[in-house]
């Protein structure tokens, strides 16, 4: 069955000497893997270039089931072209990041079309911003919301001394294993939570600041996201931002 498909690099794997493994996340099918030829030459329709990380394309590819290969995308094109973020040093640090964390958390993700639409709606919007406090900032607004569209989204409800980042709720007493926040932090995270793309800019934080809202999220990842791995790209991002 021949389907036209819209998806989001995730990542790639280099198979053999002219063939790449792409993980992308796909408007219609949620996560899937594609094998595909890689050419070098600028005008070929096959160029490595089509799968960067969160590149956006739209391909033809058949996927009859237990057809026993790998589905390979034809008539490939991007049909967004990025216009800043591949240029700036500051947002390809975030895209780096970001698609490695997309491709941790989105592991099992299957066909979800508004999760797909708040990814592409917020690569375009980072691509398009100008302001340095709301890139600084966007990381971590992202974040934030992408827990909403997979499942784990934070219960903000009765706020009280102790944030359980386990149990994802709020405490009247310390629970009995390391991962939570105290009095003055877990009181801030609804305020943090409000934080979304047109008010970043109003989000006046220390670098200090961003690094702990990033470790607290990425802790929260880690405790509700099955197998989420070591990020790489974590330390790269602190080293950028210290």
């Amino acid at each position: 069955m021949q389907a036209i498909l819209r998806g989001i690099v995730l990542r790639t794997v280099k198979y053999g000497d002219t063939s790449l493994v792409v993980d992308l996340f796909t408007e219609s099918r949620g996560r899937q893997a594609f094998m595909t030829s890689i050419s070098r030459a600028k005008r070929s329709v096959r160029s490595v270039s089509f799968w960067q990380p969160l590149s956006m394309v739209e391909f033809s590819a058949d996927l009859r089931p237990n057809s026993g290969k790998m589905p390979r995308p034809v008539d490939v094109r991007t049909y967004y072209n990025y216009t800043d973020l591949p240029f700036s040093p500051v947002k390809s640090t975030l895209a780096l990041f970001l698609a490695e964390f997309l491709s941790a958390a989105l592991r099992e993700e299957k066909e979800n079309p508004p999760l797909y639409h708040y990814i592409e709606h917020s690569l375009q919007w980072l691509d398009m911003v100008r302001s340095p406090t709301s890139m600084a900032n966007f990381h971590l607004a992202f974040l934030m919301h992408l827990s909403r569209f997979i499942g784990i989204y934070p219960n903000f409800d009765r706020p009280d001394h102790y944030f359980d980042l386990l149990a994802g709720t709020y405490c009247d007493r310390q629970p009995p294993h390391a991962h939570f926040l105290r009095y003055a932090e877990a009181r801030a995270l609804p305020t943090l939570f409000r934080m979304d793309y047109p008010t970043l800019h109003l989000f006046r934080l220390s670098r200090q600041e961003r690094q702990r809202i990033l470790h607290v999220l990425n802790e929260y990842y880690r405790l509700h996201v099955p197998n989420f791995p070591e990020l790489k790209s974590l330390e790269v991002l602190q080293e950028f931002y210290s």
